[in-house]
C-alpha cells in the first residue's frame, strides 16, 4: 500500500500519519489524510476488497495505514430505495433515498466511527473521548466497545433521552454539558488531553471522512452511470458531504471519468451558518444567532470543516438551502405515511430541502436525485402532537 500522509489544505504542510494529530503544526488548520490511488479507467474494481467487512471493502481507497485493524460491525452497503409517492408529490420523477439509518447504530456515523476507533486502537489509545449531540456519540461508543476501549462521550445537556440511553448501553460514560454545542466540544477536547485518552472527534479526525467516502464508493460500484445528478445531505459539521466530495475528487484525479453530482447542503433555518455563507459568497461559515430546532443533529453554529463544506458545494455546482421547522416536521411525517420511512428530524431536513430545491427550479422534474436518509426516527421520536 502507498504511504499515507496528513496534509493541511490551508498551507503546504505534509506530515507522516499520526492518528492523534488533528491539527496542522504550522497553521492549526484541520488535516486531511492522503494516499495515492491506483490508476483507474472504467470502474473502481481496483479499489474493492471482496473479502473485507463493512467500510473496509474499499480499503484500497481509504487513506489509512496498513497496520490499522479491520474493526467492523457490518456498517455500510445500505439500500437505495425509490421514492415514487413522496417524490411524485413534489414533482420529482426520479427520486431515491439511501437508507443510512439502517447502519448498526442507526446512523451514517458508523461509516466514520469504524476507521477512527480502529486507527486510535492501533496507536495504543486506552480511552476515546467524543463530543456529540447523539448519533456520533453512539457510533463511537459502539465501536469503542467492539474494540475493547473505554469511551467518554460529552453531550449537550438537552440531547434526546433515547440517544443518551443508547450511548450508555454500550458502556460509555455519558457526560452532559450545559451551554452551546461548541461548549460541549471544548469540554471534550480538554478531557482528551488526559494520559491514555484520545480525541475521537467526528468533526475533526481525518479518518472519519475516509470512512464516509464509502457512501459514494457504494454507488460507483454499480458503475459511473449509477451516480445521480444531485445528492442532498443534512449538514451540521458536514462529515458525509465531505466524504462524498473527497471520494469523487480523488477518483477523478485517479483517472475515472464521470459526471460530477451536484452536492447540496441542507440546514435548519434556526441554525444556518453555511447557508448564509453560501448566499453571501463567503469562504467560511458566518456567525449566526442560533434558535431552537427539532433538527438537533445539525444544530452546529461553528462547523469545524465549514470552509471545506462550502467548497464542496460550490465545486460541484451545488447549493445550500435552509428549511423551517414546519417544513422539516411535514417532510418527516410525509415520508413515514407515504413511503414507510421513519427518519429523525435531522434527516428529514434534507428531504424538505430537496422539495424546496425542486420548487425553486434548482432540480428539474426529470433529474436524478439521491437523498441521504442519515438517521433513524427511533433515536429522536417526535412528540405526540407533532
Amino acid at each position: 500500500m502507498a504511504a499515507v500522509t496528513l496534509r493541511c489544505p490551508a498551507c503546504p504542510t505534509d506530515a507522516a500519519w499520526d492518528a492523534s494529530q488533528l491539527a496542522c503544526p504550522r497553521c492549526d488548520g484541520l488535516l486531511d489524510a492522503a494516499v495515492d490511488l491506483p490508476k483507474l479507467t472504467h470502474d473502481i474494481r481496483p479499489l474493492i476488497d471482496e473479502g473485507a467487512p463493512g467500510v473496509w471493502r474499499y480499503r484500497p481507497a481509504l487513506a489509512l495505514p496498513s497496520d490499522v485493524p479491520l474493526l467492523s460491525l457490518g456498517e455500510g452497503r445500505t439500500p437505495v430505495v425509490e421514492l415514487a409517492a413522496w417524490g411524485g408529490g413534489h414533482g420529482l420523477s426520479r427520486c431515491r433515498a439511501k437508507l443510512e439509518f439502517m447502519a448498526p447504530t442507526g446512523s451514517f456515523k458508523d461509516r466514520g466511527a469504524a476507521p477512527v476507533i480502529a486507527s486510535l486502537k492501533a496507536q495504543g489509545a486506552a480511552k476515546v473521548v467524543e463530543d456529540s449531540s447523539g448519533n456520533a456519540g453512539a457510533a463511537m461508543a459502539a465501536y469503542a466497545a467492539r474494540a475493547g476501549l473505554a469511551a467518554d462521550i460529552y453531550v449537550p445537556a438537552a440531547a434526546p433521552a433515547a440517544k443518551l440511553a443508547q450511548i450508555a448501553q454500550y458502556g460509555a460514560a455519558v457526560i452532559p454539558v450545559g451551554g452551546t454545542r461548541e461548549d460541549v466540544a471544548d469540554a471534550a477536547a480538554r478531557a482528551a488531553q488526559a494520559p491514555g485518552a484520545a480525541y475521537a472527534s467526528h468533526s475533526r479526525h481525518p479518518a472519519f471522512v475516509e470512512g464516509t467516502k464509502t457512501f459514494v464508493l457504494e454507488l460507483l460500484e454499480h458503475g459511473v452511470d449509477a451516480l445521480p445528478q444531485h445528492l442532498v445531505f443534512p449538514v451540521g459539521n458536514g462529515g458525509l458531504i465531505l466524504g462524498a466530495h473527497k471520494a469523487l475528487t480523488e477518483l477523478r484525479q485517479a483517472g475515472l471519468q464521470f459526471r460530477m453530482p451536484r452536492l447540496h447542503v441542507a440546514q435548519a433555518a434556526a441554525c444556518q451558518p453555511l447557508v448564509q455563507a453560501f448566499e453571501a459568497g463567503a469562504a467560511a461559515p458566518v456567525a449566526v444567532e442560533r434558535r431552537p430546532t427539532i433538527a438537533g443533529g445539525i444544530d452546529v453554529a461553528v462547523p469545524a470543516r465549514g470552509a471545506a463544506v462550502l467548497q464542496a458545494a460550490r465545486d460541484s455546482g451545488g447549493s445550500a438551502v435552509a428549511v423551517g421547522e414546519a417544513e422539516i416536521a411535514a417532510a418527516r411525517s410525509a415520508l413515514a405515511r407515504n413511503e414507510g420511512l421513519f427518519v429523525e428530524a435531522t434527516s428529514a431536513a434534507a428531504f424538505a430541502a430537496a422539495a424546496k430545491l425542486r420548487a425553486q427550479g434548482a432540480i428539474a422534474a426529470e433529474d436524478t436525485l439521491l437523498i441521504a436518509a442519515t438517521g433513524s426516527g427511533l433515536k429522536d421520536p417526535p412528540q405526540p402532537s407533532a
